[in-house]
């Protein structure tokens, strides 16, 4: 029973032992800026060590097998990648007298994702320009990677997304397949970044983050014609004249929320001499103006849209008009040609 304490005693003895041998560091780590580089992109990957040895260690970096830098202490090397489908291997070999033989190896097969962001804001019908976003507003972001296995060029289906709006993980948002991320922005934020992780497998392939600026929503004024409807071909300039005794003006809401603007919590507000002006379809933008006598003078025409939604309440816009008749009419009509 003597012995059979003793040796008890000693397999004791013997696990601390065991257990600090396997907690010990590894004695180098290795930092690749960026982690997941794009076609022809720069890379720079640095050697890190626990103590000294790496300064009196021999340190030999080869590129796709071909020796690029071979020298004492050299923990740093700079490169390009290839284009998309060629991958590029960098090896590493380090020999110290202390730590004996290293070696690492990385490969990089540079993949690329674009993301295309588009802001569901109110535009005219037919507008050949780009919806762009304002603050609060809705906004999706869609990711169109390019990521080649070999010579075969994985389906975006294929691959998982890892979604981030201003470096906050959107875990309910990502996974395979999904592709593209919806969300309705901060009213206080000037711009939203939306950044994306791309898997295939377990490996990250590629990286991809878009900043999309937050714009002041705009009204603009237009001609509505009895006959032709809203005129948009030119929008009106800040003086005009009224060569008739009517006219129709429509207020035409550029960027603001367009859930906003299909449930209602847009109002407009018409002012015609700093006095309310109201219509049967004032609430919708359009305002008729008809001339009442005979005289001569200007009218001074303004309109403000105001977003009611709390969420969105910064989103508002003015515009005004100053109308000319009568012989003022006339004079600038003279004078411009009109």
């Amino acid at each position: 029973m003597k012995y059979l304490r003793n040796i008890i005693l000693a397999l004791a003895l013997l696990v601390p032992v065991f257990a600090l041998a396997q907690a010990l560091p590894d004695p180098v780590q290795y930092a690749v800026a960026p982690e997941t580089p794009g076609p022809n992109s720069p890379v720079t990957i640095e050697i890190g060590g626990v103590g000294s040895f790496l300064g009196n260690a021999t340190i030999t970096w080869k590129k796709d097998g071909v020796v690029v830098l071979q020298d004492t202490g050299a923990t740093r090397y700079n490169f390009t990648t290839n284009t998309i489908g060629k991958a590029t291997t960098i090896g590493i070999t380090i020999q110290s007298p202390t730590q004996g033989t290293i070696t690492k190896q990385f490969v990089f097969n540079p993949s690329a994702v674009n993301l295309v962001w588009e802001a569901d804001t109110t535009v005219p019908p037919f507008y050949k320009g780009k919806a762009l976003y304002s603050a609060g507003s809705p906004l999706k972001v869609v990711a169109m990677p390019v990521v080649l296995v070999g010579s075969s060029r994985v389906a975006a289906s294929a691959l998982s997304y890892q979604w981030s709006v201003n470096d906050q993980l959107i875990s309910g948002a990502s996974g395979l397949g999904r592709s593209s991320l919806s969300f309705v922005g901060d009213q206080l934020n000037t711009s939203e970044t939306v950044s994306v992780d791309v898997y295939y497998g377990a490996a990250k392939v590629a990286r991809g983050e878009v900043a999309v600026t937050a714009v002041s929503p705009q009204l603009v004024l237009y001609e509505r014609d009895p006959l032709r409807g809203l005129i948009l071909d030119v929008a009106f300039p800040s003086t005009i004249n009224l060569l008739g005794k009517e006219m129709t003006v429509q207020a035409v809401p550029f960027y603001f929320s367009n859930k906003d603007n299909l449930n209602g919590s847009l109002q407009y507000a018409w002012q015609l001499n700093g006095q309310e002006a109201t219509g049967p379809n004032a609430q919708d933008g359009i305002l008729t103006l008809r001339q009442t006598g005979s005289g001569t003078g200007a009218a001074q025409i303004e309109v403000s849209l105001q977003d009611y939604n709390s969420d969105t309440f910064i989103q508002n816009a003015s515009a005004a008009l100053t109308l000319l008749f009568g012989a003022s009419a006339s004079a600038l009509s003279n004078l411009f040609g009109l």
